[in-house]
């Protein structure tokens, strides 16, 4: 069985519910669904008053905003046996019921499952693939470090890059499974990332931080012209 995590911001939470009841209603059911939020949020200042939860939804506190990347980080504290598996995604898709069997359907040792992916030749890098967490992720916890947890500025916008680039980092291949990508629908996105502009940089000058940063930290997904 696996752990369902995924995060929201504010602008979501009075729509939230219906999300979290289709990760609810996955068949097989899922072993718990994580709603991981911060104390404090940096992009919507104030208290954080978490919306209502269905039973069956678990509440995890994080003391700091790490952005989207809080739909894993939290989780892989709260679940320490890294054989447990986490299944990541969003909170602005509904999940059909058949979601997460087609993640778990396309498990190979040692390989993260994703409904989605991109290259990172898009970005003129050499080297892998980039999950979309949108589509979901299925991932066990042994895959990660203690390095994935504290992801520096450059990544605060862009968690699909970070947390691929710690996969990448660790010899963990991603594979496809378009069926997940298939079995779910996208709702409203209130508060979306995609066009904002985090730290003075667009998400294209994002990405490219990330990538930069993590090719100079860990020799992972050099430059097409350094092939």
């Amino acid at each position: 069985m696996a752990i369902v995590s995924l995060t929201s911001i504010p602008p979501r939470f009075a729509a939230l519910g219906s999300t979290l009841e289709s990760l609810l209603a996955q068949r097989p059911a899922p072993e718990a669904v994580l709603l991981c939020l911060p104390r404090g949020y940096r992009r919507f200042p104030g208290p954080v008053t978490p919306p209502k939860l269905p039973e069956g939804v678990r509440l995890v506190w994080s003391d700091v905003d790490h952005g989207p990347a809080l739909k894993l980080l939290p989780a892989l504290r709260a679940v320490p046996d890294p054989a447990s598996e986490i299944a990541i995604c969003d909170d602005d898709w509904l999940y059909g019921p058949g979601w997460l069997s087609a993640l778990k359907a396309a498990r190979r040792p040692g390989v993260a499952v994703a409904g989605s992916t991109w290259e990172v030749r898009r970005l003129k890098r050499q080297g892998g693939s980039v999950v979309q967490g949108f589509a979901g992720v299925l991932l066990r916890a042994g895959m990660f470090d203690a390095q994935v947890l504290c992801p520096p500025p450059e990544a605060w916008a862009v968690d699909d890059i970070w947390i691929s680039g710690q996969l990448a980092r660790r010899g963990v291949g991603i594979v496809e499974a378009p069926a997940a990508r298939a079995a779910i629908t996208p709702r409203d996105s209130p508060g979306a990332l995609q066009g904002a502009r985090v730290d003075g940089r667009s998400r294209a000058a994002a990405n490219a931080a990330c990538t930069e940063l993590l090719y100079d930290w860990y020799g992972i997904w050099p430059p097409l012209d350094r092939a």
